[in-house]
């Protein structure tokens, strides 16, 4: 039985640098208010929560490694770096020579985005529709609703 309190997989100092992560991957997540980032860390932690403890160690690692790699080139934590050299690191890591680490990324984009775009109120600014059952066939209609 779950417990009301559980711990989130997460810490507080590694949901914060997550937030940081997400306000480069998804640009209009940044400075968004709890209303928008609670459910983006509960999202994710809801994601990991049901995983391994060892692929939660992962993940947690992955932050760990992005955060404090950049310190023997920049001497600063990647949170310290401006935007612009954070979006290379990433651009980096998307591309990497090694495999681990690519995947990790895109594991990575990948929470942030369904934390952020699974939201109703980003879904209803951003006119996204889903339809389970009729959308592939408004779709080769063209028949989708229109943003006005």
């Amino acid at each position: 039985m779950d417990s009301p309190l559980r711990q989130p997989v997460l810490s507080a100092g590694q949901q914060r640098f997550l937030l940081c992560l997400a306000a480069r991957i998804v640009p209009e997540s940044a400075g968004a208010p709890p209303q928008v980032t609670d459910p983006l860390l509960a999202a994710v932690d809801e994601e990991l929560r049901p995983r391994p403890r060892l692929q939660q160690l992962e993940f947690k690692l992955l932050l760990f490694a992005i955060r404090w790699m950049t310190v023997p080139f920049t001497l600063h934590r990647f949170e310290r770096l401006p935007g612009e050299r954070q979006d290379r690191w990433l651009g980096f890591l998307e591309n990497a020579p090694l495999t681990l680490l690519r995947v990790g990324i895109w594991g990575l984009k990948t929470l942030v985005f369904l934390g952020y775009y699974t939201q109703d109120g980003v879904q209803q600014r951003i006119v996204y529709v889903p339809s389970k059952e009729e959308g592939n066939v408004l779709l080769h209609r063209r028949q989708l609703p229109s943003a006005g």
